[in-house]
């Protein structure tokens, strides 16, 4: 009999530890970075429409409760995964950035720089890792990172599943062509991944944009029946179904 009461003992105890651990103080602040998932780590940034400098966003979440003043906290770039230049590509970044209050997401800048001929051809990588200050914690150790790509050049794009960009983007522009893209980007005044527009900035790719394309699907749509207009292939681009 004592022998089973100390091990109920032992196992209540146990038990207490392990809830413990799993209650979250909503005195503590935590941040990490929501776009990346296990099969994401990224997020293309095109300079194809910037004049000198874009200031791209990135979106750094809050875990935990509502902050009651600002605080700061602090990120820094990953050299061994960044082939990207500062004074180049990039300009330096702060010493601190302040998460505001009252706000779960906060959209942190970053100035990327257009000139270099070589994201022209090929992209450049910047990596950004979020680092713990006295006021904000790191939420996820493997969301605390993330890689910008950055190029100035047109990205076709990718993915055929239901939500692929691929797919997307011939549900609203049908085939794809590389003019039909560069008139897009005229029309709407940005490529789809500058992070400028409709509900997520691109950042999720263009079927969560899909409202915010429709209407220029239809002018695309008007402007290529009106006359013939010749791909990058010489072909004449031609009608499609649009929603």
């Amino acid at each position: 009999m004592r022998r089973i009461f100390i091990l109920f003992v032992l196992a209540a105890l146990c038990s207490c530890s392990k809830n413990e651990r799993l209650i979250y103080d909503l005195n503590m602040h935590d941040i990490y970075y929501p776009i990346v998932t296990e099969t994401r780590d990224s997020l293309f940034v095109s300079l194809l429409t910037a004049d000198e400098i874009l200031t791209a966003t990135v979106e750094v979440k809050l875990l935990g409760d509502v902050l009651q003043a600002p605080a700061r906290f602090k990120v820094e770039v990953v050299k061994e995964k960044t082939d990207a230049i500062e004074g180049i590509h990039y300009e330096k970044l702060p010493d601190y950035y302040d998460f505001p209050a009252g706000e779960f997401v906060y959209k942190m800048p970053v100035n990327l720089l257009k000139g270099d001929k070589s994201i022209t051809e090929k992209p450049m990588s910047l990596t950004l890792r979020l680092v713990e200050t006295s006021d904000l914690g790191i939420a996820y150790k493997d969301r605390a990172e993330i890689r910008l790509v950055i190029a100035d050049m047109v990205k076709m794009p990718e993915g055929t599943g239901y939500y692929g960009d691929m797919t997307a983007f011939k549900n609203l522009f049908g085939d794809y062509s590389r003019k039909k893209h560069l008139m897009i980007i005229e029309l709407t005044g940005h490529d789809f991944w500058d992070g400028n527009y409709g509900n997520y900035g691109g950042a999720n790719g263009i079927y969560y944009e899909m409202d915010y394309y429709i209407p220029y699907a239809r002018k695309l749509y008007k402007i290529i029946t009106e006359k013939e207009i010749e791909d990058e292939n010489g072909n004449i681009i031609q009608g499609w179904m649009v929603p």
